[in-house]
């Protein structure tokens, strides 16, 4: 793989699916529109929460 397509490349990603699943997993059901909408600006910010802490320690442990 080039440098292009591994720039490109996700590393790590939720789809609406997966997290309709969850919920019917923990609620029985599927979200709502308006639960989604909640539960997709909870994931971005879980996620985004401290991200470079997750970088950093995830580039140490693959140097080791």
């Amino acid at each position: 793989m080039d440098d292009k397509q591994n720039n490109n490349k996700i590393v790590f990603s939720v789809t609406i699916g997966e997290l309709q699943q969850e919920a019917i997993r923990h609620i029985g059901r599927k979200l709502t529109d308006k639960e989604l909408y909640t539960a997709m600006k909870g994931v971005e910010a879980g996620l985004s929460f401290d991200i470079e802490t997750v970088l950093k320690t995830a580039i140490e442990e693959a140097i080791e």
